[in-house]
């Protein structure tokens, strides 16, 4: 549960430079005990406060992504130092009947499409956000659609840099000719045929982390801005753009994905269920299926697969 208190008090420490534990006190109509007590409770919680023969100086430039941080989102927030994976954290909150944003410093098993491993070091952004929205079975897909629009324009407003989405769901970097994964999502649903009782929507997106060097096709914003931004920046923005994106038109949802495909007029190769194809990406029908026109000139609509950008270009 968010402190109010504690809150009110970081505000106070973020208006001003110094502010002595008296002049919180009076503010709140607190006692200058229950202040320290709340100021050690933060300093549990990541924040750097200084105390002074003054007062509290609170160190502004930190990237933080807890509960307080994040307190004014529609969303009630679990943040976690270190979890096996925040979609497993999830799944519990979700048969609980909560709709929650779940958010990890590190992973130790981070998951990825297909049951691959998702390297998850400390400064990415590590979430799963349970939503229950109203859609059936059959409409489910269009929730990876906008989960990765709302990646990419989330990055794109904060980091000022352009993005690109590659079927189905991760979200790319590119530079003269090269492409590299910046963003990834994963959804997980439980349903019935008429309608949807869940959907953990795990988001994972490099942003101050370092890349391993077994990940060569993968970049962080770090690394392309050359500096370090703040992560809640991009979650708040993430969950203003998703929110917006869940009421609008499945027609105007594919329309905004395909502008930003760099999948769609490409030769791909697909690795799905039924075995692999290689072939043109026409387009996204109005059911989320990938439109393919294969070698042998067959047109296909896949609905779920693993795809590689293939050069040249038919």
């Amino acid at each position: 549960m968010v402190s109010t208190t504690k809150i009110n008090i970081l505000k106070l420490l973020k208006a001003k430079e110094i502010i002595s534990g008296e002049e919180i006190a009076k503010s709140l109509g607190i006692s200058r005990t229950a202040v320290w007590k709340h100021i050690q409770d933060l300093k549990k919680k990541g924040y750097k406060i200084e105390t002074t023969p003054k007062g509290y100086r609170l160190i502004n430039n930190q990237d933080l992504l807890n509960e307080e941080e994040l307190a004014k989102l529609p969303y009630k927030v679990y943040y976690y130092k270190e979890v096996t994976s925040t979609m497993d954290v999830a799944k519990k909150f979700a048969e609980r009947g909560e709709e929650a944003l779940i958010i990890a410093e590190t992973q130790t098993q981070g998951k990825g499409r297909l049951d691959r491993s998702w390297h998850s070091p400390k400064g990415g952004i590590w979430m799963s956000l349970i939503v229950r929205p109203s859609l059936t079975l059959k409409e489910a897909y269009l929730l990876t659609y906008i989960a990765a629009l709302a990646t990419a324009l989330a990055i794109e407003k904060v980091s000022r840099i352009k993005v690109y989405l590659k079927w189905p769901n991760d979200v790319i970097y590119k530079k003269d000719k090269e492409e590299k994964k910046l963003a990834g999502i994963l959804l997980e649903i439980k349903a019935e045929i008429d309608q949807i009782n869940y959907a953990i929507i795990g988001i994972g997106i490099n942003v101050n982390n370092e890349i391993s060097i077994l990940e060569s096709q993968a970049i962080s914003l770090k690394e392309i801005l050359g500096k370090e931004i703040k992560r809640k920046n991009i979650i708040i923005e993430f969950i203003k753009i998703f929110k917006n994106l869940l009421r609008s038109e499945t027609k105007e949802v594919l329309k905004l994905w395909k502008n930003k495909s760099l999948t769609l007029g490409r030769k791909v190769k697909i690795l799905h269920p039924e075995g692999k194809k290689i072939g043109l990406a026409l387009d996204i029908s109005d059911d989320g299926a990938l439109i393919l026109k294969t070698e042998a000139d067959e047109i296909l609509k896949i609905y779920s697969g693993d795809c590689t950008h293939l050069r040249p270009v038919l």
